[in-house]
């Protein structure tokens, strides 16, 4: 894993509530634990949904060390702490680039009319995904 999890830990994207997690390849769903059978449903509809993308997702993990970060917020206004720029954002969940890693953050526990809308942004998130592979970002920079 490219960024370690105490440098997930002092993020802005870490809330102090996710004392749970759901670890699938690249794909790690942070939560609390009363917000465990939402972590579970996404989990199951990822495997169920988007087995290809699973398997690129996978290689590109394997190759970059990077991950697909979906953070299940405890509250709305947890969620516009590690997302400031979007204290209103029109949808239940904002998708950032942080560092080769990709942050889908969900505006608190989201109702089952949106959990479409996150498979389809996981979705398009593996199928655009293109982490720098660990030789490429480790080699020295020439003078």
């Amino acid at each position: 894993m490219r960024s370690s999890y105490t440098t997930l830990m002092q993020s802005k994207y870490f809330n102090p509530a996710f004392n749970s997690a759901i670890f699938d390849g690249p794909l790690r769903i942070y939560f609390a634990q009363f917000h465990e059978a939402l972590a579970l449903k996404i989990y199951f509809l990822v495997q169920q949904k988007l087995t290809d993308e699973v398997v690129k997702a996978k290689e590109a993990s394997k190759a970059s060390g990077a991950n697909i970060l979906v953070m299940i917020y405890p509250t709305t206004d947890a969620f516009g702490l590690s997302f400031e720029s979007a204290t209103h954002p029109p949808g239940p969940l904002m998708v950032e680039k942080w560092r080769e890693d990709v942050v889908v953050g969900l505006k608190g526990p989201i109702e089952d009319e949106n959990l479409d809308l996150l498979i389809d942004t996981l979705r398009l998130t593996m199928i655009n995904w293109r982490p720098a592979p660990l030789e490429a970002t480790s080699a020295p920079a020439e003078l």
